[in-house]
């Protein structure tokens, strides 16, 4: 009877909420942009492929930046181009600085702010080819590099008292791109910076690049350049995305790649996500409308200061046989070619009247007390494979703890690790004897990790830590058999065999750990030991890596189910896991605390309608969408979310 009982009410409670999140008329009065989660869009010097660089911003700007004002984003990244602005050595043009000096009329016009970018590629403005370069690299050319300090020094000092200037943006990914080394890109920046600095004291600086993304491209690591300025941005590129989740975009590991970036972005500066949008015209409207507005939710929902629109209109191609431009060199933009709003526009104009309502001194995200921790050896260059191998690892160790509803962070070796709790280490090759220690003084000193072999030889460390002994790596297998040992130990784990490739197997016996699961064989599979004060999981195969290098969208269920279990029972032991439970793994959740009411986000990652069904520790009176509407009555502790295919829900709950 109680089960009937409970289940009645979540119906009844996933009706009342159901008419909590129709969509509502927006009242006049509600604001209409956020300041403190602004919404910007790339705004390029060039539409059509058919026109030349000399025409670089030569349109009708004050009609599309009223337009872009209208769809209630309130920032716009404009592009510099060096070869139209400094023709002949130390001559400037003036036709061009008056189309720049138009930009930035029609930016007061209409109420917006301009992010400056200096030094851009877009593959088509040839913004940087000033004739007069001979071909030499501005990145390291000495001479090159002072005619731009020159050219931003210029710019900088007409607009440093301008109010519609935000932020001084030195250079996007594609320009970065082309340096070589870390030193180099330093010393650029930090040259850039400076003069910047003698002109403009205040205004904020910062590099237009993603250092994951960048990294995976060109392997130089541009953390230190990127943390000479005083914002950062994350970024998704079409390589990047193709490597670590590709695939269809509306479901799987491609809808948490967005986020997963940006919580590796967030080391300690504002982070905007940038470059939200498909990257290629193969998507239908209603695809390249649910990706975006699954990458504006998850933004909202993991710590971004903010997001920026791909492109505002879509890349006019010329026509050419048998084949047209490369798709994935075509920019898609919000609008199309003549001008017309796509579906996607109408999600961004949805999500400005949610992220309005979102007051960030009165609300706050549920702390993250979990992280996946990146190892050090994916900075490594070839020929170690850390760099293939670790960071598609890491997004499945996020996208099992999202699964689990467990608020999680990004983490790396060498990071403080006090305020967290429970720490996932997935597929690990190596650890440095430094981060061995930490791991020491973390789990005695009551924390909890989970490490999942990666192969090769096991430092010693792993029999003092996880009380095991290593006995050698058992090499590849062909299925992933599992036999729960000790039920309820690490949640509520169920034995299966599944056909699975996995890369490694450690062969192990017990010396103190409890052994928790096994093999087919009576292998131990998953472990736990108490050291000290906290809990050292071991999980015998890289499980993360195993589910990146087969199908990730094809992964057994239960295989899935295994590992965000662990994850959710050790984080949930450790004082780490959510405030709110959600029977829907495929629903994230991100809960913001106030003082008289709470804010929920329930964003799908599936393709399909669903409910998420929410229990909560105390009893909800109502829940009302944020944007305003009718109260619905809950009066219980559980209630039903319904989400439309990739569709997102955000609630205000009062408890009463």
């Amino acid at each position: 009877m109680a089960g009937k009982k409970r289940t009645s009410s979540a119906k009844k409670a996933a009706n009342a909420a159901a008419s909590a999140v129709e969509p509502v008329v927006e009242r006049a009065h509600l604001p209409v942009r956020n300041p403190d989660f602004p919404i910007g869009v790339d705004y390029y010097p060039l539409d059509e492929e058919r026109r030349s660089p000399g025409d670089w911003y030569d349109r009708d700007i004050d009609a599309e930046f009223a337009a872009i004002a209208a769809a209630r984003i309130s920032h716009v990244r404009v592009y510099v181009s060096w070869r139209a602005l400094e023709p002949q050595v130390g001559q400037y043009d003036e036709d061009a600085a008056e189309r720049l000096e138009t930009v930035v009329e029609a930016a007061k016009a209409h109420d917006l702010r301009l992010i400056v970018c200096f030094f851009a590629d877009d593959r088509l403005a040839e913004m940087n080819d000033v004739p007069w370069g001979k071909r030499r690299d501005p990145r390291t050319d000495d001479y090159l590099v002072q005619r731009q300090l020159s050219l931003v020094q210029r710019i900088v000092n007409r607009y440093r008292a301008e109010p519609a200037v935000l932020a001084w943006d030195l250079a996007n990914e594609a320009f970065i791109a082309g340096f070589t080394t870390e030193l180099a890109l330093e010393k650029w920046v930090a040259t850039l910076r400076e003069a910047i600095r003698e002109v403009d004291p205040e205004r904020p600086i910062l590099l237009g690049v993603d250092s994951e993304t960048l990294l995976r491209e060109t392997g130089v690591d541009a953390r230190a350049a990127i943390d000479l300025g005083e914002r950062a941005v994350s970024h998704l590129t079409a390589s990047y995305r193709a490597y670590i989740a590709e695939g269809p975009v509306t479901s799987g590991p491609a809808t948490y790649t967005d986020s997963f970036l940006l919580r590796s972005s967030l080391r300690g500066l504002p982070v905007t996500v940038d470059g939200i949008g498909v990257h290629s015209l193969e998507f239908s409207p209603s695809e390249e409308a649910a990706y975006t507005r699954t990458a504006l939710y998850s933004a909202l929902m993991n710590r971004a200061s903010g997001v920026s629109l791909r492109r505002w209109r879509d890349l006019e191609a010329e026509k050419r046989e048998p084949y047209f431009r490369d798709p994935f060199e075509v920019l898609v933009g919000v609008i199309d070619t003549a001008g017309e709003p796509k579906p996607v526009l109408n999600e961004v104009r949805r999500f400005a009247a949610v992220a309005a309502r979102m007051d960030p001194r009165r609300y706050a995200l549920a702390p993250e007390r979990a992280a996946v921790l990146i190892p050090a050896e994916r900075y490594e260059p070839l020929p170690s494979l850390a760099g293939l191998y670790d960071p598609r690892a890491c997004l499945q160790a996020y996208i099992a703890a999202k699964e689990a509803h467990v608020p999680v962070a990004i983490a790396r070796e060498g990071d403080d690790l006090d305020g967290y709790h429970a720490l996932f280490i997935p597929s690990a090759a190596k650890l440095s004897p430094a981060m061995w220690g930490d791991l020491a003084t973390f789990v005695q000193g009551g924390g909890s990790v989970v490490l999942s072999y990666g192969g090769g030889d096991a430092d010693p460390a792993v029999r003092e830590i996880f009380g095991v002994e290593f006995l050698g790596d058992g090499g590849p297998r062909h299925t992933f058999a599992c036999r729960v040992a000790q039920p309820g130990v690490l949640g509520d784990l169920t034995s299966f065999d599944a056909r699975m490739q996995l890369p490694h197997y450690a062969r192990l016996t017990g010396s103190g750990a409890t052994v928790v699961a096994t093999d087919a064989t009576g292998s131990p599979l998953l472990t736990v030991n108490q050291y000290g004060q906290g809990k050292a999981v071991f999980l015998a195969t890289p499980l993360e890596r195993a589910i990146a290098q087969n199908d990730p969208w094809a992964t057994p269920t239960p295989v899935r189910r295994l590992l965000r279990t662990v994850y959710g029972s050790v984080a949930m032991s450790a004082g780490a896991g959510a405030m709110l439970e959600c029977d829907t793994p495929e629903a994230e959740i991100a809960h913001f605390l106030g003082e008289s009411d709470d804010i929920l986000f329930v964003l799908s990652h599936n393709a399909e309608k669903m409910t998420a069904t929410i229990t909560t520790p105390r009893t909800v009176a109502t829940v009302q969408d944020v944007r305003g509407g009718a109260p619905a009555e809950v009066g219980g502790k559980v209630f039903g979310v319904p989400l439309a295919p990739n569709g997102a829900a955000a609630l205000r709950i009062m408890f009463g």
